[in-house]
């Protein structure tokens, strides 16, 4: 029987590859040079080129016949092209074999105009990455610090690190074979170690147990604020706040309900993430904000995601400062890149940041798919304020989070996932930081080049000197560093030349 084409992890179920097609493989470039007076010449170069071929297909148009009717060449085209149209490689497999290509298919795409029960057609494919993956992937977790990565493929393979600290360090580092290492983080013991961005609250919205439901008010915040009184609820997995729509009574206007906790202690300079996720699926309107408190509970700082639109996801991130009077200047408002419209999910990650009279701002996107895959952030975007007249500089007490809707108009599902605040100590120039804490997890991507650390871009931390790299073919024993500090578990998948 003639073998069926996955494509993006779908079968198409009406093309087949025609039988007698040789599936390439080992595409190893010579690059020669001749020596005037020396027979044959001389090897300079031994590399794996770029693979472009045809793959032929037979199209089954009698498939349709107790369906919908036979298509004809403008229904079989069409459909094609709308599964390998894409500016990023698409994963193409075989339905008999278990690995897969990375590949673009170029076209033309040439098929008889009258089709009739079955016709021929080529797929032009150009590897431009030309390796051959294994559809299973694999991993394992390391035993005492140690974890043996056993490559079954023909080629070395990139890995996924992810580990979790089980105490704070100073620095996070994976050898191979005593060889290749990659670190984050400073080793160097001769540095004196402290912990100069301790936390002051940290939670993954799980429960409501040092939160406190706020009266009905008015928040001085005219871009993400709104009424307070309402309640908010776990969402239906109980890993995240959402707003309980039955509490807001009000018909127009923003209304919603905040939440708010104090730190037990004030910071001059600090750090503050709020970690949303949007369904877009979902149309309406939404307001999703973060705000800071000073001492004598006087707001001091929003953080917040808006779409202010009813049937449309038009998003956007405004961050604001007030003075001790309350009034509202704001230092930042990013609207979402056009790509991020037709998105179901959005991971939306905000960051306020005050050293001094400096204030930074940064944030950043994921789409919403499963670990280890959603480490490659999307869209990250900083701005820098200076409070020259020394206007924002009011220690800070306390945060509140709020979830708002507009009038009877239908809400966005926005889930509040996470609330991150830590102060900012001064650190001596050589002294070494506890830049991972309890409960960080890491994640290192050797193919993508990527280092995040609770989904915080943090490739600025890679140690000078290690690299990223790939496993060897067969056994690798990989060492975890400092010793008896992380959970570590490696994912990769076998690669074929």
């Amino acid at each position: 029987m003639s073998d069926a084409l996955i494509i993006n992890d779908k079968k198409v179920d009406d093309i087949y590859i025609e039988r007698g097609f040789k599936i390439p493989s080992f595409n190893y470039a010579l690059e020669v040079e001749e020596v005037a007076g020396r027979a044959g010449g001389v090897l300079k170069d031994r590399k794996i080129g770029p693979l472009e071929f045809e793959i032929p297909l037979i199209v089954r148009n009698d498939t349709h016949t107790n369906r919908n009717g036979q298509k004809n060449h403008d229904d079989i085209i069409n459909d094609l092209v709308k599964r390998v149209d894409s500016d990023k490689p698409i994963k193409l497999q075989f339905e008999s074999q278990n690995w897969y290509w990375n590949a673009y298919i170029t076209g033309p795409f040439e098929l008889d105009k009258d089709v009739g029960m079955q016709a021929e057609l080529s797929l032009k494919v150009t590897l431009l990455d030309p390796y051959k993956y294994a559809v299973e992937g694999t991993k394992n977790t390391a035993i005492s610090d140690q974890v043996s990565v056993v490559s079954t493929g023909t080629a070395d393979s990139p890995i996924i690190v992810q580990a979790t600290a089980l105490k704070n360090a100073s620095y996070f580092s994976i050898t191979k074979n005593n060889e290749d290492y990659f670190m984050i983080g400073d080793d160097d013991l001769d540095k004196k170690v402290e912990d100069y961005t301790p936390v002051l609250f940290n939670d993954e919205m799980r429960n409501f147990t040092t939160w406190k439901k706020q009266a009905s008010t008015t928040i001085n915040d005219t871009f993400t604020g709104g009424t307070t009184g309402g309640s908010m609820s776990l969402s239906g997995s109980k890993d995240s706040f959402v707003l309980n729509e039955s509490s807001i009574t009000a018909t127009e206007g923003w209304n919603g309900a905040e939440y708010k906790r104090s730190f037990g202690r004030t910071a001059q300079d600090f750090k503050s993430t709020l970690k949303i996720h949007v369904n877009q699926k979902k149309k309406g309107s939404t307001h999703a904000t973060q705000y800071i408190y000073d001492a004598d509970n006087r707001l001091l700082a929003s953080v917040g995601y808006r779409n202010p639109r009813a049937s449309q996801s038009i998003g956007n991130i405004v961050i604001c400062l007030y003075d001790q009077n309350g009034v509202q200047k704001k230092i930042y408002d990013y609207t979402n890149l056009p790509m991020f419209y037709n998105w179901d999910d959005i991971v939306i990650y905000m960051r306020l940041e005050r050293v001094g009279t400096t204030f930074k701002v940064k944030t950043w996107k994921f789409d919403e798919v499963e670990y280890p895959k959603r480490i490659i952030p999307v869209d990250v975007h900083e701005k820098q304020f200076v409070d020259a007249g020394k206007f924002y500089q009011r220690p800070i007490a306390s945060v509140g989070v709020f979830i708002g809707k507009n009038g009877t108009y239908k809400h966005m599902p926005t889930y509040l996932l996470g609330s991150y605040t830590s102060e900012i100590l001064p650190k001596p120039p050589k002294a070494r930081d506890m830049i991972i804490k309890e409960g960080d997890l890491i994640n290192i991507n050797m193919a993508e080049k990527t280092v995040t650390i609770n989904e915080d871009p943090a490739l600025d931390l890679k140690t000078f000197g290690s690299d990223f790299f790939n496993i060897n073919k067969g056994m690798n024993e990989c060492m975890i560093y400092p010793e008896n500090t992380y959970d570590t578990t490696v994912y990769w998948q076998d690669r074929f030349l």
